[in-house]
């Protein structure tokens, strides 16, 4: 199965489970990103995504239809309706103007604290707490493995790919089990219609 296949099929996997036990979570859903989206996306990065990741947004661009976007100085602050946070790390899926407005973000902060190892140009985050510096991310200059970022820490190795961390996260909906290193021992449950990781 290539990498593609296996996004899609994890993906569809989730979708399903979200359709049919979390409505609300579901809803916080996009419409799959466009060709527009995607080069769009390429071109503020500088280079093409990882095919995993296309063909993710190609099914939907995030989890953020329901998020409101303040302005802030160097960008914007997403802020995540409790429906979007579909992760069991409480993140939220990034949409294309997301990650290109967190990269931006990230890039200067290192710029401006002077240190290159604090966020790499090759680096693409694609889960997201809203309020804090803290998701993952795939690191292009590395057979985009999936990097852990946090504040308080340089970014470390959460796992091989995206497709292993989509396939974990579909397992636990549908097992309804928890306990894995990448579903950070918790379990799903549903609140309100929405999607809760305890």
């Amino acid at each position: 199965m290539s990498y593609s296949e296996a996004v899609t099929s994890s993906w569809t996997r989730i979708v399903r489970w979200l359709e049919n036990h979390a409505a609300a979570s579901a809803q916080a859903l996009n419409p799959p990103a466009t060709d527009a989206d995607i080069q769009q996306l390429n071109d503020a990065l500088g280079f093409r995504i990882p095919q995993a990741l296309e063909t993710w947004l190609r099914m939907n661009n995030g989890s953020t239809a329901k998020d409101r976007r303040t302005p802030i100085p160097g960008g914007f602050q997403l802020l995540p309706d409790p429906a979007s946070k579909l992760f069991p790390g409480g993140e939220v899926f990034l949409d294309c103007q997301s990650i290109i407005d967190r990269h931006r973000q990230f890039l200067r902060i290192a710029d401006e604290i002077d240190d290159e190892d604090w966020w790499m140009p090759s680096w693409v985050p694609v889960l997201a707490e809203a309020d804090s510096h803290h998701g993952l991310l795939l690191d292009t200059d590395q057979a985009a493995r999936v990097l852990a970022y946090r504040e308080s820490d340089y970014a470390k190795v959460y796992a091989a790919s995206l497709e292993e961390v989509l396939e974990a996260v579909a397992d636990a909906l549908e097992h309804r089990r928890g306990g894995g290193v990448l579903t950070r021992g918790r379990h799903a449950d549903v609140q309100d219609g929405r999607l809760v990781w305890e």
